[in-house]
């Protein structure tokens, strides 16, 4: 039969000294009594709650998060979270099909069991626990997070860690774990035995021991709760099993770490088999012996003994690997996963100890110490001793002549420490104290000496700005990247003061490589980077950092540098610059700027088209023009302009583009725009490569309609087709005897000499 393992997880915690929590999450308590027809009122108010979020997770779904209705639906969802002013948090279970909150089920059937339930369902959350200090920001990564929670189950993340990576810490859910079976089988009835008398001595130390003081903070378990079940033979007397009880149980201690690894589902590095189990274990070592280190003397013995067979079963390699990373420091430290040295032969456990020479500043005492903490008899503890002498005497033994002088000063300094040894009483002992060769030589009296003026020279506020950079690679809070990065800009403007020109620049590019490097997986903390850099490059710190406040003349040299480092932040200063009515004499070289680094300010530029003046919109769209592909919608809407130098700006920018979309537009202009954007948009189509012209020419002089009823513009544009040859190119000729037939129209002259023009530059 299965019992259940609920303490399998909280017995190891009482006896690790962790109580386990006593609140019930998922449910409300009311501090004070309330009247029905209010609570039937809170219902209704969070199945409103519920809707409005289930619908933002389906406009997340459906629209990219930047969008404004992703934004109102947000804000729709916080505003009925905040009228909810009965608790100061709502705790709701989730079940397969909808929410309990209150012992009361909520949307099931509905938009909330098929974007909200359905979803955290899945990514295996057991409940969820908003803080009604909840921010909309918190609401947004909760949707968006609530998406991604699909993906979950193919990776080690959870729910809870995604939310927490993101910065959300008033939105808690409580995962719910998978149940792993554990599979004892049959044991004898010495075994039960044991198991009782063991758990009859932890009963009886329990109530021998003072209470410990209950724990100020939640409750944080060594192994998931509830997540493991024991399978029994049919009839066994135990209805609970500890995970001591399982160490007894199992016996094997590579079965036990296996198990454990289970319990985080956690897979063994490596192959499966015998090879898995002893990966397991040393996985899982430093759990395996604090287990056999809360049995019962001799029992303890017993085991830890199997566990060093086990140890010393695995190859030399990877134990020694596991040598240094767990035992030995767990020996010096005093913790249980030292004991198991005791069990380890004497060559073997000599072999053991000296490795603690392989550390950096370890000297021969540090041996004499951990032989010391393992309290071995007198008689094995000098035969162990002896093992190791002779091997730390080896090297010096197999030196050649030339090493003899390395080993007469190896001999002194050995005396010389047996010198310096301080004899205590028994109980005393100050051997560690020198197990560690911490001497000051020549080279670290020169490092100490060097610290003081190495101080003096570090630059402070650089410094701080690099700490507060890495603070925000760190941070995924926007709230406290932007408390981080306001210190930041102000120790920029020390620079400033400073005349530090070329700091300032090198800090201000690194916090851009820095937005740059988070925008895929933090854009919000990117955006708050970017507003922070545009902040501080204000409209008269960009004119001076760029070299155009000088009076005898522009510098636009250092546009190079100051570009480099703020990027598209330096967009807004750029417009603003453009619209002062001061500033008339700096607009060609700003706009000159704006061009030479089209590439990281257009994106920026391109925000403010819609509410710039006319110099600004004529500058950045001659910057689009600049930019490249990509660009052609935008410029395209410039078009239908009353401002006639902007619309010309725009043609000759999307010549300079120069695709097929952007020769399109213009040929679309020539054919259906005003009497001034056809002129502007014929001069712009012969500046594109001739096989768009080409193309372009093709398709007007195709429409019939259009070359009846605009000879004029036919005619310049098969004349400037002769002088550039663009009638040479294939499938043009075919038009041309199109429009040849219109020469017997003899009542519009206009038609007659376009068709005259045809059929000469057909004869070419």
């Amino acid at each position: 039969m299965v019992r259940r393992g609920s303490c399998l997880v909280n017995s190891f915690q009482a006896e690790t000294g962790r109580m386990p929590s006593q609140s019930s999450p998922g449910t409300y308590k009311a501090d004070t009594p309330v009247d029905k027809n209010e609570l039937s009122d809170w219902f209704v108010a969070v199945e409103e709650f519920l809707h409005l979020l289930a619908r933002a997770v389906r406009q997340f779904h459906t629209y990219p998060p930047t969008s404004p209705l992703c934004a109102d639906a947000v804000v729709a969802s916080h505003k009925a979270f905040s009228a909810l002013d009965r608790h100061d948090r709502l705790t709701l279970r989730v079940t397969p099909h909808d929410f309990v909150a209150d012992e009361r089920h909520i949307g099931a059937g509905t938009i909330v069991e098929h974007e909200l339930v359905r979803r955290l369902h899945k990514a295996r959350v057991a409940s969820l626990d908003l803080d009604h200090a909840a921010s909309p920001r918190d609401f947004t990564r909760l949707c968006t997070d609530i998406l991604r929670g699909e993906d979950l189950a193919q990776t080690k993340t959870t729910f809870a860690e995604l939310l927490a990576e993101h910065g959300v810490e008033l939105i808690v859910p409580r995962m719910a774990h998978r149940p792993e079976v554990l599979d004892v089988g049959p044991r004898p009835e010495p075994v039960w035995d044991l198991i009782e008398h063991d758990r009859a001595r932890r009963a009886a130390a329990a109530i021998s021991s003072p209470v410990p003081a209950a724990p100020s903070g939640p409750v944080q378990y060594l192994y998931p709760p509830e997540k493991g079940w024991v399978r029994l033979e049919s009839g066994a007397l135990s209805e609970t099993i500890s995970l001591v009880d399982l160490a007894i149980l199992v016996d094997d201690p590579a079965d036990i770490a296996t198990m454990l690894l289970r319990l985080t589902d956690d897979d063994p590095v490596g192959s499966t088999g015998k090879e898995a189990r002893k990966q397991a274990l040393e996985q899982k070592f430093a759990d395996v012996a604090m287990l056999f280190a809360a049995l019962d003397g001799h029992l303890a013995r017993v085991m830890f003994g199997k566990l060093a067979q086990a140890v010393l079963a695995i190859e030399p390699d990877r134990r020694k690997a596991l040598l240094q990373r767990t035992i030995l420091p767990g020996l010096l430290d005093g913790r249980a996963a030292g004991a198991v040295l005791r069990d380890f032969p004497d060559p073997d456990l000599a072999e053991s100890l000296c490795l603690l020479l392989e550390l950096e500043t370890a000297a021969p005492e540090v041996v004499t110490a951990a032989l010391q903490r393992l309290d071995l008899p007198a008689d094995r503890s000098q035969a162990v001793a002896s093992l190791v002498d002779a091997r730390l005497r080896a090297p010096a033994a197999a030196a050649t002549d030339g090493e003899e002088e390395d080993a007469r000063e190896h001999k002194i300094d050995r005396f010389a420490r047996r010198l310096l040894r301080v004899d205590v009483a028994a109980q005393k002992d100050f051997t560690e104290f020198s197990a560690f060769d911490l001497s000051i030589d020549d080279h670290a009296a020169a490092a100490i000496a060097d610290v003081g003026p190495t101080i003096v020279r570090s630059d402070l506020p650089t410094e701080q700005i690099d700490c507060l950079r890495r603070l925000v690679r760190l941070e995924p809070n926007p709230a406290l990247v932007e408390a981080f990065l306001r210190r930041a800009m102000m120790l920029l403007g020390d620079l400033e003061r400073a005349e530090r020109t070329s700091d300032l620049l090198a800090a201000a590019r690194r916090y851009r490589e820095l937005a740059e490097e988070l925008k895929d997986t933090r854009p919000d903390v990117t955006d708050v980077i970017r507003s922070a850099l545009s902040g501080f490059c204000s409209p008269a710190r960009a004119l001076k950092m760029m070299g155009l406040d000088a009076r005898d003349g522009a510098r636009p040299e250092l546009s190079i540098p100051v570009v480099d480092a703020f990027g598209g932040s330096l967009a807004p200063a750029l417009v603003a610059l453009l619209d002062d009515p001061a500033l008339q004499a700096k607009t060609r070289s700003l706009t000159t700027i704006a061009c030479e680094h089209a590439e990281p300010l257009v994106p920026g530029l391109v925000l403010s088209l819609g509410d710039c003046g006319a110099l600004a919109r004529r500058a950045i769209v001659r910057a689009c023009g600049y930019a490249g592909a990509g660009y052609e919608g935008i410029v395209s809407q410039q078009l239908t302009s009353r401002d006639e130098p902007t619309v010309r700006e725009a043609l000759r920018a999307l010549a300079r583009i120069g695709t097929a979309r952007a020769a399109a537009i213009v040929g679309l202009e020539i054919q259906n725009g005003s009497a001034l954007a056809r002129a502007a948009a014929e001069e712009a189509l012969w500046h594109f490569p001739p096989a768009q012209t080409a193309a372009q020419l093709r398709d007007i002089l195709h429409h019939k309609e259009f070359v009846v009823q605009n000879p004029l513009i036919v005619s310049r544009l098969i004349e400037r087709a002769a002088q550039t040859k663009a009638g040479a190119l294939d499938g043009l000729d075919s038009v041309l005897g199109e429009i040849e037939g219109l020469r017997f129209r003899f009542w519009k002259p206009g038609l007659v000499r376009v068709a005259l023009k045809a059929r000469e530059l057909r004869e070419r």
